[in-house]
């Protein structure tokens, strides 16, 4: 981040680096006032299309796959509001298998009242940011290229040109996946230019 020029490369894991790291990353754990527990329990059941492995007066544990939770939910008394414009985490992701089950996951959230924030292709993902309740920024995605392309992606200098991405309508990118066209098409990043990073939202 001195302002020297991006590099971007994959590098190769830290188990073929000879290192010992951590198998996965297992699960997010967010803190809400107690009476708001239950609400971004339900938020999050809704969004990922999860279950409560547990639940009790405190918070919860939710899991949509084999883990037995992936986020978890704990109320604190003398939790304060959420505040824009301080460091910390600035959001977590969740990646599809497919175009086709992001758009499908849009339209079922949108038939809830959740609607994402900002979308935008950055090449190698498309990507919706949404709020939870507590402003909590959480990013659903899917990879525009497979993991075993992605140095190939980072080499031809796409993303090094414009490492922010390209906004698009979400609405327009459902419209013609339902028309029939292609995932690979509709995975390649448009032209044009990058936003400004003040309109991509802050938490």
């Amino acid at each position: 981040m001195d302002g020297s020029a991006p590099v971007a490369k994959m590098p190769k894991t830290a188990k073929e680096r000879g290192k010992v790291a951590p198998a996965k990353l297992a699960h997010v754990v967010l803190r809400t006032p107690p009476e708001r527990a239950q609400m971004i329990l339900d938020w999050y059941k809704v969004v990922l299309e999860g279950e409560a492995m547990y639940e009790a007066g405190f918070g919860g544990f939710i899991t949509y796959d084999d883990e037995h939770h992936r986020i978890a939910v704990l109320g604190f008394p003398g939790i304060k509001e959420h505040i824009d414009g301080y460091a910390g985490l600035h959001h977590v992701a969740f990646t599809y298998e497919s175009l086709g089950d992001l758009v499908h996951t849009y339209d079922r959230l949108k038939g809830e009242g959740i609607l994402p924030e900002f979308t935008i292709n950055h090449g190698p993902t498309t990507s919706m940011y949404y709020f939870d309740p507590d402003k909590n920024q959480v990013e659903l995605q899917v990879d525009n290229v497979p993991e075993e392309r992605f140095a190939e992606y980072f080499d031809n200098g796409e993303f090094s040109a414009n490492p922010i991405g390209v906004k698009f309508d979400p609405e327009e990118l459902f419209a013609r996946y339902k028309a029939g066209e292609s995932e690979e098409d509709l995975l390649q990043r448009p032209d044009g230019p990058p936003p400004d990073l003040s309109e991509f939202p802050a938490n």
